[in-house]
């Protein structure tokens, strides 16, 4: 497999997506063992040996604009993959489908809160 300049920066917004996802984890967790301590300490000592709360994992925004632009992204990276593979051809654009497809990996992390 070659790597070109293209495949690099597709691969880099891939790790900025995952990495934005893991942020946004780390601080909902953060938060709920906050909320779950400063709990803790107001209900006294009787409550300390209560577990931790679970956190659910799901971060989907619920913002309609925030799904808007996530369905941009899609339909970005899919025009990206299909200039890619020749599907549609764009003989002017065969160059450039990374542009689509990172601009749409980074539109499609809006979709996660």
């Amino acid at each position: 497999m070659k790597l070109d300049p293209g495949l690099i920066i597709v691969i880099i917004a891939v790790l900025v997506f995952y990495l934005r996802l893991s942020i946004i984890q780390r601080e909902r967790v953060r938060r709920a063992r906050m909320q779950a301590l400063s709990a803790r300490k107001q209900k006294g000592k009787k409550a300390a040996n209560t577990p931790m709360p679970s956190i659910g994992f799901a971060i989907v925004s619920h913002d309609r604009r925030d799904w808007i632009i996530a369905g941009i992204g899609a339909a970005l990276m899919i025009l990206g993959i299909l200039i890619y593979t020749a599907i549609i051809p764009f003989d002017w654009a065969r160059s450039l489908w990374w542009l689509p497809t990172a601009l749409g990996i980074v539109a499609f992390s809006w979709g996660f809160k």
